[in-house]
Parts: structure tokens; C-alpha cells; sequence
């Protein structure tokens, strides 16, 4: 017998193909594509960045610094210290976002016997508190920082168009204060939760720096991208399903956590982090919401500490035409490359002369999370053969939840 069965709680539409005879799982996903490359070509390159946050409504500001970054490594434009630090706050801005809504309006449902996120307030009022308040301090810095809480409006090639002012930061440091505890309290609750047991060989894969580094084999160039990320067609899918080097891999919040080293200096949460285990990236999330927490208030006060720089970097065209004159004629291309909430995403952008986009190319984090979610529903089938059938719908519609897909991206 074979069932087909639709993940709930997940952003977008997939389901899980069922064959309980050979005892085998297929992902699929059914999202219509959405040719979002295909929309850039013929359109300026000040445009990309306003086009590229429409593929997703929960990770705009992503969308937005790839491909900010992508122009800019296009034209040769280097930014000041005080874009470099606004920009990193948005990314906190974003993580928190994120994270927050996935996590308590989710996830948690599988963990506290709701059926859904709406059900929270009157299930866990404490959770539920919680949440606001953190996805409110997220928005609010976003807001200040980037224009508004989606679809940044704030931001340029080079930097900014309006930086935010001193007083608007201190009222984000006080805000950001008040909030500590949620994101404390956070960060200790996920860890306290029971998760399903699960052993995967899993690839984690993240971006340190202008490198791409896999748990496995080490790192590699950024730039060489495409030469390590493979995307694949698949029957009966609208999404790409992407590899690393041939093997499945995860990417975001677990993989985070080890590519970065945190683990060297673990704190009492990540010390119980299961790296094997990708029901872990759920509390791997949590932490990171501490994490960007604690981190938005440094680079604030380090905004605050020094005179900012409202002047935007300028291009060396120049350089860059005579460098990519050797292998590309007259075309300049760049490759932007940000962290975001599910893992590493890239633009790559081609313009000719004239700066109009002749060639756009994305690979999201849910494309790359694609073939290690089929493998750990796989193994949530080999492992917990005991169970009910019913049960083991539920474990793997559980560990696809984990990864947090976002299914638009993986469509764009």
C-alpha cells in the first residue's frame, strides 16, 4: 500500500510518498515554480535586490544582502564598517524573526499536544508571551534598521540609503534589554524538550567567512559554489533537490553550531545538542535566537560607541571590466553569499556593460535541505520499524518540520 502524505505546519506544499511494502519514503514537493532568474534577466541591477525578497516572506532581508553582495562583487564595491555592522544587525534581525515563528507556532505544537499554533495561548500562555515579545524586538530592529519588518527598503549597493538614528538605536538596546530573559528562557526550554530518537550519518554543511564548510571534507571557495552544490531534477517535483559533492547535506541552525566552533566553548544547551540527530535543529534554533539576541546588542553598542558613516562605497568598474574581460568579454559577475535562517543561500549575477542582468542564478537553503529531509524520514522508517503506522507518519512528518523547509524558496 502506498500513502501520500501532506506535511502540515510547514511553509508551502510537500508531501511524503509512502510505500509501506518496500518500506521506502519519497519527498515531493508541489509548489508551483516561480522563475524568479528568469524575472531578473533584462532588468537593471539596481533592481535585483527589490525583486529577489519577493521569492519569500519570512526571509526577505536574505534575499536582500545576497543580492546586495552579488552587485557588489559584480562592480568591485567595497562598504564601510558601518553598513558592514548595520547589515549584520539585520541578519540578527532576521534570524530572530525566523526562528521565533517556526519554533513556537510550528514546531511546538508536536511537543505540547496542539494541533496548531493558534491553539498556543490558551495551551502555554508563558510560550506564547515569549514569543511575541521576541518576534517583536526582531521586527522592530528590522524595522528601524532596513525601513520595515519585510522587504527591506533601506538598503543599496554600497550601503544605505538612510541609516537609522542614535536615539532609535538606544530604544532598541533598551528593548533588546527587556527582552533578555524571553530569549533566555527560550533557549533553556527547547533544550528541555523530549525528542524523538533518531541516528543520522548527516553531512552538516555552512558558510564561515568567503568558504563553504562541510563536517566531512573540510572547506571550499565560495566562489566555486556551483562546482560543490549540485542541483538535480526530480520526477514529480517542482523543486530542485540540491547535493554537496554528491552526498545529501544539512545546512542551518545544527550545522551553524558545528561549523562555527561553538561547540568548543558549549554553554550548558549546546552541550545537549545531538549532531546526529536532525529533531536537534529545533533546539539549535533556540539557542541561536539567544545567540543573535545577544549579539544585536553588541553591535549596537559598538554603532553607538563611534561616529557612523552614512556614505555609500563606490564602484571600480574599471577593475572589474579588465578582470572579467579575460573569461567573460565585457560582462562583470558577482556571487553573493549570506547565512540565512535554514542555511547558506547564493545569487549569483551576470550584467553587461550597460548594467542590465543577462544571467541570475539562486540556490536557496531548502533546495540544499531538500535530499537530507527524504533521508531522514528514511530513517525514521528503518529505526522505529515498532512503531504504528500512524506513529511513524507522525515521526517523519515531524523531522521534516525540524528542518523548518520553506518550499517557496526552494520553487524561487
Amino acid at each position: 500500500m502506498i500513502s501520500n502524505e501532506y506535511i502540515a505546519k510547514i511553509e508551502g506544499h510537500g508531501s511524503l510518498k509512502i510505500d509501506w511494502s518496500k518500506n521506502t519514503v519519497k519527498l515531493n514537493v508541489h509548489e508551483g515554480e516561480r522563475l524568479f532568474e528568469g524575472i531578473l534577466v533584462g532588468r537593471t541591477a539596481e533592481e535585483s535586490h527589490w525583486i529577489t525578497p519577493r521569492i519569500c516572506g519570512v526571509c526577505p532581508i536574505a534575499h536582500n544582502l545576497a543580492s546586495l553582495r552579488a552587485i557588489e562583487d559584480a562592480y568591485g564595491i567595497k562598504i564601510n564598517k558601518t553598513t558592514e555592522l548595520l547589515r549584520d544587525l539585520m541578519v540578527c534581525a532576521q534570524n530572530i524573526q525566523s526562528h521565533v515563528l517556526h519554533l513556537f507556532f510550528l514546531a511546538l505544537p508536536d511537543y505540547i499536544g496542539i494541533d496548531r499554533g493558534t491553539e498556543l495561548a490558551q495551551k502555554d500562555p508563558t510560550s506564547f508571551a515569549k514569543a511575541l515579545s521576541l518576534k517583536e524586538i526582531g521586527d522592530e530592529i528590522a524595522h528601524i534598521v532596513a525601513g520595515r519588518n519585510v522587504h527591506p527598503t533601506r538598503t543599496t549597493a554600497g550601503g544605505f540609503h538612510k541609516i537609522p538614528a542614535k536615539e532609535d538605536l538606544i530604544k532598541l538596546i533598551s528593548k533588546l534589554e527587556e527582552t533578555a530573559d524571553a530569549a533566555e528562557w527560550t533557549a533553556e526550554f527547547f533544550s528541555g524538550l523530549e525528542y524523538p530518537e533518531l541516528k543520522v550519518d548527516l553531512e552538516l554543511v555552512a558558510q564561515d567567512e568567503n568558504e563553504i564548510v562541510s563536517s566531512k571534507t573540510g572547506a571550499q571557495f565560495i566562489k566555486d559554489y556551483k562546482d560543490n552544490i549540485e542541483e538535480e531534477l526530480r520526477e514529480n517535483s517542482t523543486a530542485k533537490f540540491g547535493k554537496y559533492q554528491g552526498r545529501e547535506m544539512m545546512v542551518g541552525s545544527l550545522a551553524r553550531m558545528v561549523i562555527d566552533g561553538l561547540g568548543n566553548s558549549a554553554s550548558k544547551w549546546e552541550k545537549k545538542l545531538d549532531f546526529e540527530n536532525p529533531y536537534h535543529n529545533n533546539p539549535a534554533q533556540a539557542i541561536e535566537i539567544l545567540q543573535f539576541h545577544k549579539k544585536a546588542q553588541k553591535i549596537i553598542k559598538k554603532l553607538l560607541e563611534t561616529e557612523m558613516d552614512a556614505s555609500l562605497g563606490t564602484a571600480n568598474v574599471e577593475e572589474s571590466v579588465a578582470a572579467d574581460e579575460k573569461t567573460l568579454g565585457v560582462e562583470y559577475q558577482g556571487i553573493g553569499a549570506v547565512e540565512a535562517p535554514r542555511g547558506g543561500l547564493y545569487h549569483e549575477i551576470h550584467l553587461d556593460k550597460e548594467g542590465i542582468i543577462t544571467y541570475a542564478n539562486i540556490i536557496t537553503p531548502t533546495v540544499q535541505n531538500l535530499t537530507s529531509m527524504e533521508k531522514s524520514a528514511q530513517a525514521v522508517l528503518d529505526q522505529h520499524k515498532e512503531k504504528s503506522r500512524e506513529e511513524k507518519e507522525r515521526l517523519m512528518n515531524m523531522v521534516i518540520r525540524a528542518y523548518d523547509p520553506c518550499i517557496t524558496c526552494s520553487v524561487h
